[in-house]
């Protein structure tokens, strides 16, 4: 009975005596810059986000250009992981909306071209190589899908005299792309 009152008396002492390891929370910026290639060559790719990490784990927000066929800006939520004791390899997924540099037809009023925008997700793997505490290179591969759609308009121009009107010729091109990409980035922050 003893030993007993003994260990209860001494375990909590021991619980609450251990050193408690602090996490805390950093913000990080990533600079991005690669390549992405798909079925008609390759186009490059940038891309800029900042968040905040917390323990093995980085959530943010970016923005990017993509010049694959269309020039357009994704804007994403940046989510990674770290793998292992020192996390130097991790695995990355950005979703988001790829909104798309807008078309002009100056000169031709009986056309209109509207490009929209769609969905957008950038995922993969990459390591990362520490240069000091503050500063790391890192080399990500993965996979790029891009979503867009180009509307065309044509107006048709009443040429006689009582004018009927002609409704407008509408055609749609939806556009995905599936691309692979790889990046080299800078991070700073802890």
């Amino acid at each position: 009975m003893k030993k007993i009152t003994v260990i209860l008396i001494l375990l909590p002492l021991c619980i609450f005596g251990q050193e408690k390891k602090t996490v805390t929370k950093n913000f990080r910026s990533i600079v991005g810059a690669g390549i992405a290639g798909g079925q008609t060559g390759i186009s490059p790719v940038f891309d800029l986000s900042g968040g905040i990490t917390y323990s093995r784990y980085f959530t943010g927000i970016g923005i990017g250009f993509d010049s694959y066929q269309f020039d357009a800006f994704p804007i994403f939520a940046d989510w990674r992981v770290g793998f292992g004791k020192k996390q130097l390899l991790f695995a990355y997924a950005t979703p988001g909306y790829v909104i798309p540099e807008g078309h002009n037809n100056e000169g031709e009023p009986s056309r209109v071209d509207r490009m929209q925008g769609g969905f957008f997700l950038d995922a993969g793997m990459g390591y990362r190589i520490p240069v000091n505490f503050m500063h790391r290179i890192s080399f990500t591969a993965g996979y790029r899908h891009k979503s867009l759609s180009h509307q065309i308009t044509y107006n048709t121009m009443c040429g006689a005299v009582p004018c009927v009107e002609i409704p407008p010729t509408i055609y749609v091109n939806h556009y995905k792309y599936g691309l692979i990409t790889t990046k080299l980035s800078w991070e700073l922050g802890r």
